[in-house]
């Protein structure tokens, strides 16, 4: 038999129960045609393209990340990085450095700052971005993307827009500039001018680089036709499953179109909604309030009665649901709104997500389970917020942060689990590292779960298990060339391990190192 590639003297974790580890593999026509030891395989070397020694080198299967805004990070490249900045400060001199080469023909847009790690922990308001400009209209997003603060000039051209409980004020009733969870008013801004496909590709590239072959991604209605277009063109080197806004399900309906229609590197997932918000915004809805704000118990951002018609609408019509949803009177709207649906079969084939489901509880885990219902989850936000003396600490205290993720609670309930990103960061090593060295010691995974939530439970949430997620004959041929071999480093380094090769259907797209070999 002829073969495209072959792999060779590599340590391959293949996450495929019926041939657990190997250390060759062929590939031919995009697929994986052989998987097992270097014997097994050998009489494929001389019909084959190309030969790679890896040296020992550890494979894994692609990560599917299950939550991302792909499209939108590539677009944001563009954009004022003001990721890890230290303070206040550090915003204003990051905007002011980039006032120099801003071309005076629309907004100024920054994204990634985050308060919970600054010595002064407060939003920044527009009195702040006033002392960068007070003239140039500038919008910069808070790292989850729930929260934005513009300056005077930004207040002044949104105008009339500024309305609602998302508008924070001061107590003479005016704008503070700070505006959380109104991605609708910022819909005009984020899409003005840039080059679409250009930001779909520096997208793509995020995720090879990360080696992440399937991307979920949540996108707005603007990025679905330059991603279609980039698969046209050939320009998708990810595979990218889109998760349309709601306000789509009704074209979807009438189309006739349901999820998992689509190609190999193009295809269409679940409707995304919105319950809530974030807990750094204070926005996730919960059934107790914040322990930092009295009073406050977030935003219901979907109205129970709506949702509940929502659900119908789409189980009648074959339609996943992708429900962000991370408080916990929020995950209880949306359970509940299942519950009421007869037909739990139908609800079960039809793969019903729940994003985030952060804070919720042992009971709400059970009736999930019997549900069918995926928790998607982002064990990135453990390492990130939910340690000692952290941001979800501040927010609800010690107690219930205590309770938050509770990843093994879910496995050991029998409920469905798989893993993201949503881009903070992207990287699942980062993610699985988090998994397995969570704060609660009980909430723990093992490596080998956390690896397949990141695999295999990921190509289950988006009807991919027969194609993706092991390095098994028949299916596409994604996998991850790593630095260092992950079941053989102590748990605390996982998250140092470097990405050397990522493969999408048998093509290298990503590579760090030269191979060995032919």
């Amino acid at each position: 038999m002829e073969t495209d590639l072959i792999i060779y003297n590599a340590n391959i974790i293949t996450m495929d129960p019926a041939n657990p580890m190997a250390s060759a593999l062929a590939v031919k026509s995009y697929k994986i045609v052989a998987v097992g030891s270097e014997e097994q395989v050998a009489e494929l070397i001389e019909g084959a393209e190309r030969v790679m020694d890896l040296g020992g080198k550890t494979v894994v299967p692609g990560f599917v990340d299950s939550h991302t805004h792909l499209t939108s990070a590539g677009v944001r490249s563009r954009d004022v990085d003001l990721a890890n900045t230290k303070s206040i400060t550090e915003v204003k001199k990051r905007l002011r450095q980039a006032i120099g080469s801003y071309s005076r023909d629309g907004w100024l847009l920054g994204f990634g700052w985050d308060e919970s790690s600054w010595r002064v922990k407060r939003y920044l308001t527009a009195r702040d971005l006033d002392e960068v400009s007070a003239d140039i209209p500038m919008a910069i997003f808070r790292i989850d993307g729930h929260l934005a603060t513009v300056n005077s000039a930004g207040l002044k051209l949104l105008g009339k827009k500024l309305t609602g409980e998302g508008v924070e004020r001061d107590s003479e009733g005016r704008p503070t500039g700070v505006l959380k969870d109104m991605d609708d008013v910022f819909k005009e801004v984020r899409y003005r001018s840039e080059n679409l496909i250009e930001g779909v590709v520096e997208g793509n590239k995020i995720a090879n680089r990360n080696g992440i072959t399937t991307a979920v991604d949540n996108v707005s209605a603007h990025y679905i036709k330059p991603i279609r277009r980039a698969e046209t063109m050939g320009l998708l080197t990810t595979r990218m499953v889109i998760n349309p806004p709601i306000e789509l399900m009704k074209h979807m309906i009438g189309l006739g179109l349901t999820s998992g229609v689509g190609s190999p590197m193009f295809r269409l997932g679940g409707i995304k909604s919105f319950i809530d918000g974030s807990i750094g915004a204070r926005t996730a809805y919960l059934s107790e309030d914040y322990a930092d704000a009295p009073g406050e118990k977030g935003m219901l951002l979907f109205k129970e009665r709506k949702f509940r018609k929502y659900v119908k609408d789409a189980v009648e019509n074959d339609i996943q649901t992708v429900t962000h949803a991370i408080g916990d009177a929020a995950i209880e709207i949306v359970i509940s709104a299942f519950e009421d649906i007869n037909d739990k079969a139908l609800i079960r084939e039809q793969r019903h997500r729940i994003e985030h489901a952060e804070i919720i509880n042992e009971n709400q885990i059970r009736r999930a389970a019997s549900l069918g219902l995926i928790l998607s989850m982002q064990p990135n936000f453990v390492g990130q917020w939910q340690q000692r003396r952290g941001m979800y600490e501040e927010r609800l205290g010690i107690e219930r942060t205590s309770q938050l993720n509770m990843f093994r609670t879910i496995l050991s309930n029998g409920a469905r689990l798989c893993f993201g990103s949503d881009g903070m960061p992207y990287g699942p090593l980062y993610g699985i590292w988090c998994a397995i060295n969570h704060p609660n010691e009980k909430e723990r995974l093992t490596l080998e779960e956390a690896l397949r939530c990141y695999t295999m439970e990921g190509a289950y949430s988006v009807f991919m298990e027969r194609t993706i997620g092991s390095i098994t004959p028949g299916k596409r041929a994604d996998f991850v060339v790593l630095s260092k071999d992950i079941m053989r480093v102590p748990a605390a380094i996982i998250k140092d391990i470097e990405v050397d090769m990522t493969v999408v259907g048998g093509i290298v797209e990503f590579s760090k190192v030269k191979s060995q070999g032919g």
